[in-house]
């Protein structure tokens, strides 16, 4: 078994974690979110926005699962981990 791929996927959900986590305290602050889609899907979902949000952090795990190259896996991994790093700028600057 590859332990960095492993990791890299495993990497996938703690983003997709931290991203709700972030977004859910810059919701709080008073701010709202930039992607039209999840917008929407806030909008929709209410409060339980976070249940498709994680379910597509799944599909993208498992997708990723199947890669056998995993520098592509790193670099969705990197991909990411972008909007988690926004959002703590974000919040930092409203502190």
């Amino acid at each position: 078994m590859n332990w960095v791929k492993v990791l890299l996927v495993l990497s996938v959900l703690f983003f997709g974690c931290a991203d709700i986590a972030t977004t859910n305290k810059i919701l709080e602050l008073g701010f709202r979110e930039a992607n039209p889609f999840m917008q929407a899907v806030q909008t929709w979902f209410g409060v339980w926005w976070l249940i498709p949000k994680l379910g597509a952090t799944l599909v993208v795990m498992a997708l990723l699962w199947h890669s056998k190259n995993v520098y592509n896996i790193a670099l969705v991994a990197a991909f990411l981990s972008t909007p988690v790093i926004n959002n703590l700028l974000l919040i930092a600057g409203a502190n």
